[in-house]
């Protein structure tokens, strides 16, 4: 009897903790999602960063585009011809415009060619950054909850510990059993305060944590439906997920356009040893409004002035000290390093496909094996119970018992969360991580965690 009422008192310390903790309307997954789309920050600066990288092709673009230039200027001046009477004074003024066409040259082109595939390579890196916030909403959302979880069992630790410290005490004073049984009790129930503690500071880390990002207080979560099913990563083959990574990896597809970029600087650097050819039209108009007077009094008139030209300019460099070839060597070996960076990242993507999907194979298997732990954990504290009831066993075995059904139930609640973790993980190493997926996870949120774990993992 004693055994089933420690038991049933475990469950109940368990669920009670749970549902005071859960009580307040809770906030789910896909509600801190959207505040992190509002509030991050990191993403915001990506987001600027591609505003920026953008403005690089229509600043090219206008080396390949029609200028257009104006000037004017006056002035006033007075002179007097040395040994005569003749003065002239007045103003002078005029204006020009000038247009110039770029007919050829290869340069300015392959420099545009460059900005486009730097714009596209930071809008590829702005989706990495929007699935990477899909990721750590989800980590730090489940840390949040592994941290609530392990505080719920911390607990119901302590609260169990405590009752078998005072019976403990109770059948020390009627000579049951020898003071030290009271000792180690206690010296548990010490233990069992200490992991209290830590596991309530915890909890306030994760959620500093989580307002980072949603730079929001979001104290109460909604919990994880432990009967959510887990399933091994479809399809079952690890060859497959690699090819879709190397495909559709996002971090991948950037490094290629970094390729593309660097051949076009490289183009654009040899172009500096051809010609440039360009269409100029020009246009002057002057007055001179200066009048000389002589002694007679005469005056001359003002004169107008103004003309167009019509021209084409051929460049061609002859010799620029080297500066040409230099830049054209540098530009080879930032091409080399280009190519060399994405072949690591090929690598890299393949390994992590290869790595997340057995480590999500592995993460089904353990969280079934965390299940029987549960179970066999409970039995066990059942069968020591038993024999501490009639003397078979000591205080120590019961504390030892208790303290591993409630890490048995600790490694099974965190090999669920790895598990999700790690499958997110997988999907973003392929590229195909959305928020589809937060949407999917979050439709296992409820208010409040309050399973029986001993009885879901024996089925009953």
């Amino acid at each position: 009897m004693a055994t089933k009422r420690l038991l049933t008192g475990i469950s109940a310390a368990i669920m009670a903790a749970s549902s005071l903790a859960y009580a307040a309307e809770s906030t789910d997954l896909l509600q801190v999602y959207e505040l992190a789309l509002k509030n991050d920050a990191q993403l915001a600066a990506a987001q600027a960063s591609l505003n920026a990288a953008g403005e690089a092709v229509p600043q090219s673009m206008a080396s390949l585009l029609p200028q257009i230039s104006a000037s004017g200027f006056t002035t006033s001046n007075r002179s007097k011809t040395l040994g005569t009477n003749n003065v002239r004074d007045g103003n002078t003024h005029g204006w020009s415009a000038q247009l110039s066409q770029p007919l050829f040259n290869l340069s300015s082109w392959f420099t545009f060619k460059r900005a486009e595939h730097l714009t596209a390579q930071a809008e590829i890196g702005l989706a990495a950054e929007q699935q990477n916030l899909i990721m750590r909403v989800a980590e730090s959302y489940f840390n949040v909850l592994r941290a609530e979880d392990t505080l719920t069992t911390a607990k119901a630790e302590e609260k169990a510990v405590k009752r078998q410290l005072e019976q403990t005490i109770q059948r020390f004073e009627v000579g049951l059993i020898a003071e030290t049984d009271v000792h180690e009790a206690r010296a548990a129930y010490d233990a069992a305060r200490v992991t209290h503690i830590e596991a309530k500071n915890n909890v306030g880390v994760a959620q500093e944590s989580l307002r980072v990002i949603t730079n929001t207080a979001t104290d109460t979560l909604s919990k994880l439906d432990k009967t959510m099913p887990v399933a091994a990563p479809v399809p079952a083959d690890s060859k497959s997920w690699v090819n879709v990574s190397i495909n559709q990896n996002l971090n991948l597809l950037s490094a290629r356009k970094g390729i593309d970029a660097a051949e076009s600087q490289l183009r654009s650097s040899r172009s500096g040893h051809a010609p440039t050819l360009n269409v100029v039209a020009n246009y002057t108009h002057n007055v001179d409004n200066r009048v000389e007077r002589s002694w007679t009094g005469a005056a001359l008139p003002p004169t107008k002035t103004e003309g167009s030209t019509y021209s084409l300019q051929l460049n061609i460099p002859v010799f620029s000290g080297g500066a040409t070839s230099s830049r054209a060597r540098e530009a080879g070996y930032r091409l080399e390093g280009a190519q060399k960076n994405a072949d690591r990242t090929l690598r890299i993507v393949a390994a992590n496909a290869r790595t997340f999907y057995n480590t999500v194979n592995a993460d089904v298997d353990r969280v079934e094996a965390r299940c029987q732990g549960i179970v066999s954990a409970s039995s066990a504290l059942k069968a020591i119970e038993s024999g501490y009831e009639v003397g078979t066993r000591n205080i120590v075995d019961v504390l030892n018992a208790q303290r591993g059904l409630f890490a048995a139930q600790r490694d099974y609640l965190n090999a669920r969360y790895d598990f999700i973790i790690n499958t997110l993980k997988l999907k973003q190493n392929t590229g195909t991580l959305s928020p589809q997926d937060l949407k999917d996870l979050n439709a296992w949120m409820k208010a409040n965690g309050d399973e029986d774990l001993t009885a879901i993992c024996s089925g009953t």
